[in-house]
């Protein structure tokens, strides 16, 4: 096997038990994106609503903003060991339930909520799993090898469930179910993963007081947030892509089946696969110009990037129905998936340039007793102000075309840059450079 060099003669792969939890994400990760698109165009199929499918995703949503804080106490207080395989475990039994209640939307509904509830404490466990099952000098590259396969993980799950979907039908659970029992089994072979185990009682006391103290904190980290422009806008920034970002996830199933008619085995290429493609190359060119472009220049292009793709996307339906009254020709169908391709490419180029930068200015400008709590309400307010965006795109989708809406985003995010262009200009950033 090839071996990474770290520091000296260590390497990454000389740590066993790492491993063993890092092809247990190997395994469990793509399975869930794959599970979540497969969720979705099952939804839709079924149903034939867009807002039932913008519930599913609300439904995906809720738990990490309800229960995020009881899994960082659990993963503190349980044998990390013992959560990492029941979750692998329970996510698998769940799937099972769909092999016989797979043709009821509701079902979907519930299993897409009962995954997400339980990959909330599976995340946590998982992480601070990490520097338990490998040296010291190994960490820096253990973290980045499972950032690496948390984006591949996505890329990978989401590129594959329509080919799969169409290939094995209904059977493409067992492929999932699979996929979970020999994460649960790799899970197994990990020694005991524990921090201190402590009794139930003490658990109880830790949670309320977990409870109390994040509340507290919370409240410090907004009052922190709202007298420092910079931490200001940049989280505005970030919410309002994550936003939009959540808006159209909701409306894939229907844009790509009706609109741009091609088929669910299709989505996965001609959609997912750039997109994911646009991010690894957004995230090389980030690192490229770092130190010959400020962050908020690479911010602002990067929205208004988004708001031309957003914009020009609808367009497919204008030039296709151009095109037919003139004979339609095969060639002329790929040339326009091409142009769909680009957009689709130059739209993850631009997102991961916006959130990569934001997310490095609120690094690099937060106090760092408080950086935490900076990026705890983050994730709190993207989440909680997705979650109604989600809900309202799939009602407003049951009364307007969804290329009518699409453009209406390419319109908001057009007027979002320009207003972050114009701060710049007028020089109202306190850390223009930045």
């Amino acid at each position: 096997m090839a071996k990474f060099k770290i520091l000296g003669d260590s390497t990454i792969f000389s740590d066993r038990d790492f491993i063993k939890l890092w092809l247990s994400q190997v395994l469990s990760m793509p399975a869930s994106h794959m599970l979540n698109f497969i969720l979705a165009i099952r939804v839709f199929e079924i149903s034939g609503s867009n807002f039932i499918v913008s519930l599913l995703v609300a439904l995906i949503t809720i738990p990490p903003i309800l229960f995020s804080s009881v899994a960082g106490v659990l993963a503190d207080s349980l044998n990390r060991k013992v959560i990492l395989i029941v979750s692998n475990l329970l996510r698998g039994v769940i799937v099972a339930g769909l092999i016989f209640f797979g043709d009821s939307y509701h079902a979907m509904l519930l299993c897409a909520f009962l995954i997400s509830f339980i990959s909330v404490f599976f995340g946590p466990a998982e992480s601070a799993s990490i520097p338990a099952l490998t040296k010291k000098e190994n960490l820096l590259m253990a973290n980045t090898l499972f950032l690496f396969t948390l984006y591949a993980g996505f890329l990978l799950g989401y590129s594959l469930a329509g080919p799969l979907l169409t290939w094995f039908g209904d059977n493409v659970y067992f492929v999932l179910i699979l996929a979970f029992l020999l994460a649960t089994f790799v899970n197994t072979l990990l020694p005991p993963i524990r921090n201190v185990v402590l009794q139930k009682g003490e658990i109880k006391r830790g949670f309320i007081s977990g409870l109390r103290s994040m509340a507290v904190k919370m409240k410090e980290g907004l009052a922190y947030i709202k007298h420092e422009p910079l931490l200001l806008m940049a989280m505005l920034q970030i919410t309002f892509v994550f936003s939009i970002e959540r808006g159209v996830v909701g409306l894939v199933p229907d844009f790509a089946l009706n609109f741009l008619h091609i088929t669910v085995e299709q989505i996965g290429y001609f959609l997912i696969a750039p997109i994911g493609l646009g991010a690894m190359t957004g995230a090389l060119l980030v690192n490229r110009y770092k130190h010959k472009v400020s962050k908020r220049t690479l911010i602002n292009t990067g929205i208004l990037v988004d708001a031309i793709t957003l914009s020009l996307l609808p367009l497919y339906g204008l030039l296709e129905k151009h095109v037919s009254n003139f004979g339609y020709s095969e060639n002329y169908f790929w040339m326009l998936i091409l142009y769909v391709m680009v957009l689709m490419f130059l739209s993850g180029v631009a997102d991961v340039a916006i959130i990569v930068s934001a997310q490095t200015m609120l690094q690099e400008e937060s106090q760092s007793e408080k950086r935490g709590r900076v990026f705890g309400n983050l994730t709190m307010i993207m989440n909680l102000v997705g979650l109604p965006v989600i809900l309202i795109v799939g009602w407003l989708a049951t009364l307007y075309p969804v290329g009518r809406i699409i453009q209406v985003f390419g319109l908001m995010t057009l007027v979002m840059g320009v207003t972050s262009v114009i701060i710049n200009k007028k020089k109202i950033d306190p850390l223009l450079e930045k």
